[in-house]
């Protein structure tokens, strides 16, 4: 019975998967790179060859501006298709390191963004903020008219919109907790000589606790965590009472 009920998971899992994949192609192909092409023939061309800076400068719509920022930020049809075929597979649950979370890596997959890109964590964390920004900007752009009666968003909009901020959100997720800093706890330990302390997890190897990489464990979620904690015990006025 659980062989069987795992097999039904996983073909609704693999439906669901496929459903999202579809869904996501068919907003990027009824619409050109991303959206339906602008009259503007330099826009059209510009967004045509993948020039997304020089569509960002010339198009006019509003519509076209946010494919230029999502491009810019690696979301096209070209990188969709490229992305289908790389791995998102989690590690092993670790004794140490704890449960591995790999949504923020089917994104990186999807904006061409991860390890198998980017080897240098440097530049590919500098990338990765760069992406984000642009998916802000594409935001800022579309989202201020999502109520708006006037001026309101086309389908294609709304869903380039919901796009931007689903991607941006988990980019967050991995600037802020995808550091390779981790922590055993979540709160500090107060040491015998008074000052706090937040014990690192040591990884099995060195290739599973890297930054930036989409793969986010539980100790690297703890060790923000338990920086926080100490930063904020540490600047308390009555340290002693705190702890």
């Amino acid at each position: 019975m659980e062989i069987q009920a795992l097999k039904i998971f996983n073909s609704i899992k693999l439906i669901l998967f496929l459903i999202l994949v579809l869904g996501v192609i068919t907003v990027l192909t009824a619409c050109g790179d991303l959206v339906k092409e602008s009259d503007t023939g330099a826009c059209n061309s510009a967004i045509d060859a993948r020039n997304y800076e020089t569509a960002l400068s010339v198009c006019t719509s509003r519509k076209d501006k946010a494919s230029a920022l999502m491009g810019m930020a690696g979301y096209d049809i070209i990188n969709l298709l490229k992305s289908s075929g790389s791995s998102s597979k989690k590690y092993d649950d670790d004794s140490n390191l704890g449960k591995d979370d790999v949504s923020g890596l089917s994104i990186l997959n999807i904006l061409r963004l991860s390890v198998a890109e980017i080897a240098d964590n440097d530049t590919r964390a500098t990338a990765i903020a760069n992406s984000k920004n642009y998916l802000d900007n594409a935001t800022a752009l579309l989202h201020p008219y999502l109520n708006d009666n006037s001026t309101p968003l086309s389908t294609d909009e709304i869903l380039l919109d919901t796009f931007a901020l689903a991607f941006a959100m988990q980019l967050n997720q991995l600037i802020i907790y995808d550091n390779a800093t981790t922590s055993t706890r979540t709160f500090p330990d107060n040491l015998s000589d008074g000052t706090l302390d937040c014990p690192n997890a040591a990884a099995s190897t060195a290739s599973e606790l890297r930054a930036m990489d989409g793969h986010l464990w539980t100790a690297e979620r703890d060790g923000i965590q338990c920086a926080r904690m100490k930063s904020a015990i540490a600047a308390s006025d009555n340290q002693t009472a705190v702890l």
